[in-house]
């Protein structure tokens, strides 16, 4: 064989070793912790329920059950995260490491690994007639952040739409009146009320909740009575398996 075929060759070799290197790097690249990854999942419980996901078209498709809460994203696209940074699930992100390019993986969270067990101690009954103080007493501070203004005698202010009058303010407190009438609708910290009744120094307040709705922050109503309402303040998630299908997407390897 001459030089020139020598070279030759020795070029298609170089040749089709580095398209093999470019290969290997584009489809065999594996998730390690560091990488910037994208990725697509479906979320969605032991009873098929879909909790939340990427994909538009699944969002978008009345015949694929969702949880209650279930909300649409402004934009469907899949997940930027980079692994370790706690963005996921420890378990799956443990579930992604070692994956590549274009993989699938089911993946299931136990609830002792998730957001626990349900807590029947955390399922709280809250009567639907409320009273509330016509005259209350805030630290200034409190008020002045919750009003956005600094507190004037004999000056009125919303809260919430409720008008208060401001009747004397001292070097740490605020005393005021709620100025409430018969029939009115507000909204307290249980929810939506109607004013039902008022004596010399409370109105009493009817709620009217509805399933579902979000009280005290995090409670959740999941069910209403004839007095009372019962409100679950367990996280929404609690005493659920959590089954994902992730998709890798994209690895840029740390």
């Amino acid at each position: 064989m001459n030089i020139t075929k020598l070279y030759a060759v020795l070029a298609i070799v170089i040749i089709i070793a580095g398209g093999a290197g470019v290969y290997f790097l584009m489809f065999y690249k594996l998730v390690e912790v560091g990488d910037t990854v994208y990725i697509n999942y479906n979320f969605y419980l032991d009873t098929g329920e879909i909790v939340d996901t990427t994909f538009e078209d699944v969002a978008m498709d009345d015949t694929k059950p969702k949880v209650w809460w279930f909300r649409l994203r402004a934009t469907y696209e899949p997940l930027k995260i980079v692994l370790g940074d706690g963005t996921l699930p420890p378990d799956l992100e443990l579930a992604l490491i070692g994956m590549r390019e274009g993989q699938q993986k089911e993946v299931s969270i136990p609830p002792e690994k998730a957001y626990g067990y349900r807590d029947p101690e955390k399922i709280t009954e809250i009567p639907l007639i409320q009273t509330l103080n016509k005259e209350e007493e805030v630290p200034l501070e409190d008020f002045k952040e919750r009003i956005g203004q600094d507190p004037v005698p004999d000056e009125r202010y919303k809260f919430q739409d409720l008008t208060i009058l401001v009747l004397g303010v001292t070097a740490d407190k605020v005393s005021f009146r709620y100025e409430l009438i018969v029939g009115q609708e507000i909204y307290i910290s249980l929810g939506k009320a109607v004013v039902s009744a008022e004596t010399e120094t409370e109105y009493e307040v009817t709620l009217q909740p509805s399933v579902g709705d979000v009280v005290l922050g995090q409670g959740i109503i999941i069910e209403i009575g004839e007095d009372a309402m019962l409100v679950d303040f367990n996280p929404l998630l609690a005493g659920e398996t959590l089954n994902y299908t992730i998709w890798v997407v994209t690895i840029e390897k740390a």
